[in-house]
């Protein structure tokens, strides 16, 4: 059985390219290696997985395999395969070169040989510098899929003025942090990002331990339908239900999973435990609803040392994963007229680790007696600040960007 053939089976029918993406696996792929850059070609062209039926149409020597495991279990087969022949190779090649050449040359070119196969043994990935040829075809892979998502590698926010002041958009690796005041808008606001993503072909997944899953899906229904419903009819069940499905046949038709998470309010909930859902769904993007609910890996339980691993340990959820993850974390006061305007960093418990480990902070707001909702950049390792207010009608799901600050008067807008 061939190995690629397999490996390429199981990406079709499990979705899960995401896998292979994050590992730089070209150079294992031979045989195949034409029908695997078609796959990952119609991956960056229609953000979705081909059927394994598109690539026999194309390759018509291309052969699908029955798979019953999961993708991860097929590459590490893979590798292994390439690894061993790759090794007999080296090998034999070392012991003819032997009779030749002298001693320390040859175990020179067997260290430097070795060396390059230790990538494919490791999730620590090292890069040549000097390595021209992989940076170009790094470049080319970015200016590629940044072609497709409007000109950023990363998945749009959709809003122009935090767009165009973040560049790389919510890229892999990325650690986003949203803080603001209890009951403030920030779980609104990042899910609203969860709908934007989705709708440009990405699978979001939320981990809520705040909501229930209908509540939190409540939620998405009434941004998704952007004025057809409202918040408060669904938290009563007074919706119609055909229209409500004439609607929901027709808005998630051939659309990517929106996979909500939540613990029902029970159960310590840690890193490893968002792991295993990432690993069960596979999304695109993950947000953390919020940070001071979440146990870390060892159990610490003191608070400081706590909250300071959660935010590493995010961190590196983003990296091993590929993937944007957004943690919502509350701001804490010590005056109750402080929550009167967006929070700073300082104002943030454990604000010096988050802080570190972000790449991009933002401060959700939403002033108390209106539909008034401000985003203020507090950190941008890839762009400038920026600062943004939205009129938001939550309960009919009606997001408006406005620039100017609609609590200045006159002479402040001009």
């Amino acid at each position: 059985m061939n190995t690629e053939a397999t490996l390429i089976s199981a990406v079709c029918k499990n979705k899960d390219i995401s896998t292979l993406l994050a590992d730089n696996v070209d150079e294992i792929f031979t045989s195949h290696k034409d029908i695997w850059d078609s796959l990952k070609s119609y991956y960056y062209k229609f953000k979705a997985v081909p059927e394994a039926g598109i690539l026999m149409e194309r390759f018509k020597d291309f052969e699908p395999v029955e798979t019953k495991a999961e993708t991860g279990y097929y590459l590490d087969k893979l590798k292994n395969e390439y690894l061993t022949g790759r090794l007999k190779n080296i090998i034999l090649q070392s012991g003819s070169a032997l009779k030749e050449d002298a001693a320390s040359r040859v175990l020179g070119d067997l260290q430097a040989k070795l060396s390059q196969l230790s990538k494919f043994t490791n999730h620590v990935r090292d890069v040549d510098v000097t390595d021209i040829d992989l940076a170009e075809k790094h470049f080319l892979a970015v200016k590629e899929r940044s072609s497709i998502m409007g000109g950023a590698p990363g998945i749009l926010t959709g809003f122009d003025a935090i767009d165009k002041a973040y560049p790389t958009g919510m890229a892999p690796g990325h650690l986003i942090v949203a803080i603001g005041w209890p009951g403030r808008g920030k779980t609104w606001f990042t899910s609203y990002l969860a709908c934007k993503a989705w709708e440009q072909g990405f699978k979001p997944m939320i981990v809520s331990l705040e909501m229930t899953p209908e509540n939190m899906r409540d939620r998405i229904y009434t941004m998704l339908g952007s004025g057809l419903f409202k918040a408060s009819d669904f938290a009563k069940g007074d919706i119609n239900i055909d229209d409500f499905r004439s609607w929901s046949s027709k808005k998630f038709a051939d659309k990517n999973k929106f996979i909500l998470v939540s613990n029902e309010g029970s159960g310590n909930v840690t890193p490893n435990a968002i792991q295993a859902k990432i690993d069960q769904h596979k999304p695109d993007i993950v947000i953390l609803d919020y940070h001071q609910l979440f146990t870390d890996n060892n159990n610490s339980k003191a608070p400081t040392e706590r909250n300071m691993n959660i935010s590493r340990e995010f961190k590196n959820l983003a990296v091993r994963n590929n993937i944007p993850i957004i943690d919502i974390t509350a701001a804490t006061a010590d005056d109750i007229t402080d929550q009167d305007n967006p929070p700073m960093m300082s104002q943030v418990a454990w604000s010096k680790a988050i802080e570190y480990d972000a790449d991009m902070a933002m401060a959700i707001h939403k002033y108390k007696g209106t539909d008034m909702i401000e985003i203020v950049s507090r950190k941008n390792r890839h762009g400038h600040d920026f600062g943004v207010f939205l009129d938001w009608d939550i309960n009919r799901g009606i997001v408006k960007e406005i620039y100017e600050n609609p609590f200045a008067d006159d002479s402040q807008k001009n």
